[in-house]
């Protein structure tokens, strides 16, 4: 982690204006709230992309041999996705514990994303790819229906002001795609330090009739799983971590 990374607490408890969120999450699927503003209307793209076929896919700008190479990843082996890598002390860790797995580390801050990919190709991996893409848009259109064993939300910005609310990565529209490209039996993982959040992200998660109620039993796979930078940051300052897995059930989406 670098010197300028300086961790702090939020605001404390998440407070949520539910009749707001329901004017803001109707825009949501028109690209209201995506990171960096909607790639299809941009067309333009300052950071440069590693030379192909490096294992780095961008929305638009990627060629479409790239895009062939990424789609055929996505089903080659059993597939798991962090949504907002940071410097990627979990998923790098993760995906060498786990060499028979692919994996997709999504993380929209260019410089992290960069990061993770130089250290993947320093450690020799195969079996990750790394995307700069807001993670809502490229599961949405891109990923096959039931092709995800994990989603990994770890550490998610609240996005604290009313106005910033759409950019929550939890929304009834982003549950619903993950409900489509989720396998029955799939595993949503959100853990986060924010106190409220957790109640947010189960009503939300759970109103949708394909997700299981938060079984705590499911933590046990993720039992070596390396913490990522904040959560290792919380424990050495003593500050909770709340945990929730739910499982997809079986069903047609």
């Amino acid at each position: 982690m670098g010197k300028r990374e300086i961790m702090r607490r939020g605001r404390g408890k998440l407070d949520v204006d539910w009749e707001q969120l329901r004017e803001v999450w109707e825009k949501v699927p028109q690209g209201k709230g995506l990171i960096g503003g909607d790639p299809r209307r941009r067309i333009r793209w300052k950071r440069p992309l590693p030379p192909e076929p490096a294992p780095f896919f961008r929305y638009g700008h990627s060629s479409p041999q790239q895009q062939e190479r990424f789609l055929a990843f996505l089903t080659a082996a059993p597939l798991e996705v962090e949504i907002g890598a940071g410097n990627g002390q979990f998923i790098l860790d993760w995906a060498q514990q786990h060499p028979d797995r692919h994996f997709v580390a999504f993380e929209v801050r260019w410089k992290h994303a960069k990061r993770i990919f130089e250290k993947a190709q320093r450690l020799g991996l195969t079996n990750l790819w790394v995307s700069d893409s807001d993670a809502r848009l490229i599961i949405a259109e891109l990923f096959p229906d039931e092709s995800v064993e994990v989603v990994h939300i770890l550490m998610p910005d609240p996005w604290w002001k009313p106005k910033h609310q759409a950019r929550r990565i939890i929304s009834p529209w982003f549950v619903e795609v993950l409900a489509r490209k989720l396998k029955p039996g799939g595993i949503l993982r959100v853990e986060t330090d924010v106190e409220g959040y957790p109640k947010f992200v189960e009503r939300v998660v759970t109103a949708h009739p394909l997700f299981a109620p938060h079984d705590p039993a499911l933590g046990e796979r993720f039992a070596q799983a390396a913490p990522t930078a904040r959560q290792a940051w919380c424990l050495e300052k003593g500050y909770p971590v709340y945990k929730r897995y739910f499982r997809r059930k079986a069903g047609l989406p």
